[in-house]
C-alpha cells in the first residue's frame, strides 16, 4: 500500500471549506497519509486506518463537533469555518478512527 502525503488547502479558514478541506486540514496537522484506495492512513510503522476518504473525516469531524461553521441569524450554517483544535488533537488516533467508524455504523443503521 503506497501512501502520500496530505497537504492542507490553499483556502484560508476565514471561507467556508468542503468537508474534502476539512478532512485535508486535520489529516496534515496529525501528518496523516492517503493511501492508493483514498483511505486516510495515521502511523508510518503500524498503520491505522481512520476513515475511507478526507470527506469522511470533515464530515465526522462536523458531525463529532471537532469542527464548527459559524451561523449569523438566518443564515444556512455555511459560515467561516473554525477547527476545535484543542477537542481534536485530545484524541489518539485509536480513538478518533473508533469514533468515525461508530458514526459510519450509526448512519449506515439509519438509513438501513
Amino acid at each position: 500500500m503506497k501512501l502520500t502525503d496530505i497537504d492542507p488547502p490553499g483556502r484560508s479558514f476565514s471561507r467556508w471549506l468542503t468537508e474534502e478541506e476539512i478532512g485535508r486540514v486535520l489529516a496534515s496537522d496529525r501528518h496523516w497519509r492517503l493511501a492508493e484506495d483514498g483511505s486516510v492512513v495515521a502511523g508510518k510503522l503500524r498503520k491505522i486506518r481512520i476513515t475511507d476518504s478526507l470527506e469522511d473525516l470533515g464530515r465526522a469531524a462536523l458531525v463529532n463537533r471537532w469542527t464548527a461553521r459559524a451561523a449569523a441569524p438566518g443564515s444556512d450554517g455555511s459560515g467561516p469555518t473554525h477547527i476545535m483544535w484543542g477537542v481534536f488533537n485530545a484524541r489518539s488516533d485509536t480513538e478518533i478512527a473508533a469514533e468515525i467508524a461508530a458514526g459510519n455504523a450509526a448512519g449506515t443503521a439509519a438509513r438501513g
